[in-house]
């Protein structure tokens, strides 16, 4: 009998099933791709996410896996004016989500109480009180079942956790180009209808991703070229032009998924799964491992006999605010996607204030108010407290919409 069951072998699944396993749990993991899986998704792990990520898998796995360091953000606007935030404490890693794929899976493989099957499709009976899991004639009736399936998850659906439909339709791309990072940071390009991230994955690789409202996707000529299409952006467009594809474009949407709560009876949601809002920020992956990390503080809470009725209770209500920054501030940035106009403004706020836009680099890497405040207004010798930082961006968060 296998006393967790998760559905979903991406980075939010096999993190939980690690965590799981390594509390004593005996973890079945029902993954319907083979690995490495593949999906559109951001590729850059901000600091908090490394930090994770080094919590969750053993250092000479890492060792093995490729990746390229990052140490901050740049915006570029629509009227290629730009301006550059660092991180206060640690590096970003870019990695392509096929390394990290490998890695995380072999990282289960290694963990005795964990027994991974692929190829395998999942079906669910029962209920959230009582879940039944069907898969190749074999069938489970886990104490807790975690649902790692996705931005669409059908778990989600069958448990009646699915919020609202959303108003906000909004699309990804991604592919990769065979090109030498010309940056150790994470470009944002910004254009009036869509934005473009380059992110440095290897020493010869970069990501880029493109999110736009759907009906702009749509009307694109098919099949679409992903290098045809970012000539949009001066600033960019160019570099790709000489450059060649490494693999094929895919894409991912619609991105905003509301959840009326991430846990029901034996059911918890894990991962885009647990509600999405949007990609702007990049903290996909940096969340599932930050979630995953919040089911081990929680059974460590436990001490020797997990409760795992207990643990879906408690994971529910803690959650909401472990995720309070990265809502916030997309939330914030998404503002600037309604009103590409306003980016023109902002960079140059952050051109004359550098130390605000490392302020909200280290929020975005799951730091909290006070200590991303410490490390801003340190770096930049201020004596401006913490309450006056969250006041002043209160009021330029007005001003943004006022003006849109």
């Amino acid at each position: 009998m296998s006393e967790v069951v998760v559905v979903g072998g991406g980075p939010a699944g096999l993190s939980a099933a690690l965590i799981c396993a390594r509390r004593g749990l005996d973890t079945t993991i029902v993954e319907k791709r083979t690995f490495p899986v593949i999906k559109a998704c951001g590729e850059g792990l901000m600091p908090g996410g490394v930090d994770a990520l080094k919590h969750l898998v053993r250092q000479e796995l890492i060792n093995k896996m490729e990746y390229q360091k990052f140490s901050g953000i740049r915006y570029i606007a629509p009227n290629g004016e730009c301006t550059s935030g660092y991180f206060g404490k640690g590096d970003g890693w870019g990695i392509e989500r096929s390394e990290l794929s490998k890695l995380l899976s072999q990282a289960a493989e290694q963990e005795p109480k964990i027994k991974i099957l692929e190829n395998t499709v999942a079906t669910l009976k029962g209920s959230p009180e009582q879940p039944i899991v069907h898969f190749n004639h074999q069938t489970l009736r886990p104490n807790l079942l975690i649902a790692a399936d996705g931005l669409h998850s059908p778990i989600r659906s069958w448990a009646g956790l699915n919020g609202l439909p959303s108003k906000l339709k909004r699309w990804g791309l991604r592919q990769h180009y065979q090109i030498t990072p010309w940056t150790n940071l994470v470009e944002v390009h910004w254009s009036k209808d869509m934005e473009a991230y380059v992110t440095p994955v290897s020493p010869n690789t970069v990501g880029v991703a493109i999110l736009s409202r759907r009906e702009l996707i749509s009307s694109w000529q098919k099949p679409i070229s992903l290098k045809e299409t970012v000539q949009v952006f001066s600033n960019l467009g160019p570099k790709l032009l000489l450059s060649e594809a490494k693999d094929q474009l895919i894409g991912i949407g619609p991105l905003h998924q509301t959840v009326k709560r991430t846990g029901t009876g034996k059911v918890v949601l894990v991962g885009d799964a647990a509600g999405y809002l949007d990609a702007i920020t990049g903290e996909g992956i940096s969340n599932a491992m930050e979630q995953a990390l919040l089911v081990d503080r929680i059974l460590e809470k436990q001490k020797e006999k997990p409760r795992l009725d207990e643990l879906v209770i408690d994971y529910s209500n803690q959650l909401p605010a472990l995720m309070r920054s990265y809502y916030w501030l997309t939330r914030l940035t998404l503002l600037l996607h309604r009103r590409p106009s306003l980016v023109n403004q902002v960079v140059k706020v952050f051109q004359k204030t550098p130390w605000l836009f490392n302020y909200l680099l280290d929020l975005n890497s799951a730091r909290s108010f006070s200590e991303a405040a410490s490390h801003s207004l340190q770096i930049h010798g201020r004596n401006h407290g913490s309450e006056l930082l969250k006041a002043f961006i209160r009021r330029s968060i007005g001003e943004i919409r006022k003006k849109s």
